[in-house]
């Protein structure tokens, strides 16, 4: 039995390469569905954080009792909150408003936003109750929405804000095209 034993210390460099080369396959096919996750990650939470500065900022109309404004459109994807401090109950520049929020497209992942109706600017007035009403859309980079379980779209309604996902068949060109 001494004789056919082989004294096994370590791996050949065969062995090593075999190795290697697996897990540079399965790193060329996992890159691909991360990149996919990172991307449906972001949208996901740019409709997070949209939902919920629309919250905030319901909140913030019924504290000072005055109406609040996103504002959409701005460059590089940005948004940004205007309370009413001149008392005219429609949204204007700063310093007529006072900017309470503002939100650039590098804090957004640069994601780009649809609204419906087109121009939409969601307002609150001093009891929180939504004056203009319609949808927000984060689309990908590609103009197009996200596939598969992903939250990208926020609707407001005059009592209520919803997050949901754009219906498989939609293409956030409609408003019911997002389903909470």
């Amino acid at each position: 039995h001494e004789g056919t034993m082989k004294n096994n210390c370590g791996m050949t460099l065969i062995e090593l390469l075999i190795v290697m080369g697996i897990i540079a396959i399965l790193a060329a096919i996992a890159a691909p569905n991360m990149s996919e996750f990172v991307r449906k990650n972001r949208i996901q939470n740019q409709t997070r954080r949209i939902y919920s500065d629309l919250s905030n900022m319901r909140t913030m109309a019924m504290n000072t009792n005055r109406m609040h404004f996103m504002q959409f459109g701005l460059a590089n994807n940005a948004y940004q909150v205007l309370e009413d401090t001149n008392g005219n109950e429609d949204r204007d520049d700063p310093p007529a408003d006072t900017q309470r929020l503002a939100r650039t497209g590098t804090e957004q992942g640069n994601e780009p936003v649809k609204t419906l109706p087109a121009g939409l600017v969601p307002a609150f007035d001093s009891r929180g109750y939504a004056t203009q009403t319609g949808t927000i859309c984060i689309l990908r980079r590609d103009g197009k929405p996200a596939t598969g379980n992903t939250t990208n779209c926020v609707v407001v309604y005059p009592t209520r804000i919803l997050m949901g996902k754009i219906r498989k068949d939609g293409d956030c060109s409609k408003q019911d095209d997002c389903n909470q």
